[in-house]
């Protein structure tokens, strides 16, 4: 890369002009005419390293070739714009191309000249260019002052904010101190509340090491802070080496500004803390109007911790709403698919029935016996379906509504995971599964009611058969574990059949919830089993929960309490 200063005359204060082009007769062509601004001329032959040339360089305007030999010049005008908003930057080059017009303007170029340009147009350019530049930093600077002169307004609007919003009153306190440090412009800010001990803590400080922040305890009359809790007035020190109050204070680098104030917190007339603050950036030391300004933010810290309670609990009951709201809402949608799903899997065994006992009945006479037979024997298949789909529905809503008795008793789990594949062991035998079963042989009673929890281990492996593959496996493990010193019996279904999606993780154990989309295509069963499952084992006391897989497939984990674990729990609860 090539640089050089073509500037002819005393114009060290004055920003330049940087041409940026690899063609030396182009560049030679820009310096004679631009030799009549009062500006210092840079030249670069590339476009690599633009950034770095102009943090080291005062430049207000850049004339940059649209065709370079290492980068595009459209990445040129994207980096210098990106890095000042105040270089403006003119493009040139020998193509007409509207497009190359559209896309130079898109990127907020200043101009476009098109090659051969003449004398005239550059210099209109680049007069326009400086005085832009000049334009951008007047507006950035009287803005900077504006900013500077509502600085206390911003910052006592900020509290306001913040008094009314955040999660909990440490996040309160965080933000008003970053508040107070950023519109104030001090180094050192911390805010302290009275305790149960009578002592001044450090809520929340910035500037301060952290360790040394939870070891600060502060007594009445003690220090700055102290004065403050004992006389219940604010502390202005312009010059803390000719305050003779605190003569026995550090006035090294703590207040190397040799000033700062302190103001005190109070909440219906009783003080509960003070704000500290010192080593303003700018080097001058507080005022009055200092003073004024954090006392208004010690009201609006006090009035924030006063109403906090009652925010707090008001969002809490909102949130509270919104969330019943939503369950209602999909609850209603759930039960709604309900209706539709529903009716058809119990039109379906009805249709089958009646087509059945219709077609006995026109054709009784030249049907022969073992024909009636098969008949009667799929109305009979078909009614034990249809009794499953009706038991299931109303035993789920009776166990929601706490209405079932249950009777409670110890007993081992290999019994329900028997009693299941016993059940299910046609349909796996249909379908060709792998069965694994790997169960601990010192494996502890289960506390339940044995016929609900049967009704809901059967529900499970009726989902691990009914989504299963053929041929696939279906895998249940248990064995004894301990959660947070209790014990427990962790069982374990897999299949390797469809994976629940980890957007239903939330949803899979709702009421009515299913895999499938209704309208596009017809989901397995009612959404009962895994609810049901749920209700159950929440009534225990115990977890059901999805499992993460690495393969296709899906895997229910449940955690069973013992009877010692649910009267631990129970007792808790």
């Amino acid at each position: 890369m090539k640089m050089a200063d073509k500037g002819r005359k005393n114009t060290t204060d004055l920003p330049a002009i940087l041409l940026v082009s690899g063609a030396a007769q182009t560049v030679q062509y820009l310096q004679d005419i631009l030799a009549e601004i009062d500006c210092p001329l840079l030249c670069l032959d590339r476009g690599t390293g633009i950034a770095g040339f102009l943090d080291h360089h005062h430049v207000a305007m850049v004339f940059c070739d649209l065709t370079l030999p290492d980068i595009s010049g459209m990445e040129v005008l994207r980096i210098t714009r990106q890095h000042s908003a105040a270089v403006q930057v003119v493009m040139f080059s020998e193509s007409q191309d509207f497009k190359t017009l559209r896309e130079v303007l898109r990127e907020r170029a200043l101009d476009y000249l098109t090659q051969p340009f003449s004398p005239d147009e550059v210099l209109a350019s680049a007069r326009q260019g400086i005085s832009s530049y000049y334009h951008y930093l007047h507006q950035d600077e009287a803005r900077r002052e504006a900013q500077r002169r509502m600085a206390d307004l911003v910052l006592l609007k900020k509290v306001g904010e913040t008094a009314s919003s955040g999660g909990d009153l440490q996040q309160l306190f965080d933000q008003i101190l970053d508040s107070i440090v950023q519109s104030a412009g001090v180094e050192l800010a911390s805010l302290m509340l009275l305790e149960e001990d009578g002592m001044l803590h450090i809520a929340s400080a910035r500037g301060l090491d952290a360790d040394v922040a939870n070891r600060v305890r502060v007594a009445s009359g003690e220090g700055i802070s102290g004065h403050v809790v004992a006389t219940k007035e604010p502390v202005l020190i312009t010059n803390i080496d000719k305050d003779r109050r605190f003569t026995s204070l550090d006035a090294g680098h703590k207040y190397k500004n040799q000033s700062l104030l302190s103001v005190p917190i109070f909440i219906r007339d009783a003080l509960v803390g003070v704000i500290n603050v010192n080593n303003k950036v700018s080097g001058a030391p507080f005022d009055l109007d200092d003073q004024s300004l954090l006392m208004t933010i010690a009201s609006q810290v006090a009035l924030a911790m006063e109403n906090f309670d009652l925010v707090h609990h008001l969002r809490r009951q909102t949130t509270a709403l919104e969330r019943t709201n939503e369950d209602l809402v999909r609850l209603n949608r759930a039960r709604t698919r309900l209706v539709c799903n529903l009716s058809h899997e119990l039109k379906t065994p009805l249709t089958s029935i009646m087509g059945y006992i219709d077609l006995s009945l026109s054709f009784y006479e030249k049907l022969s016996d073992a024909e009636l037979q098969e008949n009667l024997k799929q109305v009979r298949e078909e009614g034990q379906r249809l009794d499953r789909l009706v038991t299931g529905m109303l035993r789920l809503f009776s166990i929601e509504s706490e209405r079932e008795i249950w009777r409670w008793k110890a007993f081992g789990v290999p019994w329900s995971i028997a009693d299941a594949f016993q059940y299910f062991c046609n349909r796996m035998t249909a379908l060709g599964l792998e069965i694994e079963i790997d169960i601990d042989e010192d494996m502890p009673d289960i506390y339940a009611d044995q016929e609900k929890f049967g009704m809901a281990f059967h529900a499970m492996i009726d989902n691990a058969v009914k989504f299963n593959r053929p041929g696939g496996r279906l895998r249940v493990r248990a064995r004894p574990c301990q959660q947070e010193g209790l014990e427990y019996v962790y069982v374990q279904i897999y299949n390797d059949g469809r994976k629940i999606p980890i957007t239903a993780l939330d949803s899979v154990f709702s009421s009515y919830t299913q895999l499938g989309n209704i309208d596009t295509e017809k989901p397995h069963g009612v959404g009962i089993g895994l609810a049901l499952t749920k209700v159950v084992i929440d009534r225990m006391l115990g977890d059901i929960f999805l499992e993460e897989v690495s393969e296709e497939g899906t895997s229910f984990g449940m955690l069973l309490p013992t009877e010692q674990t649910y009267n631990i729990l129970k007792g808790d609860s």
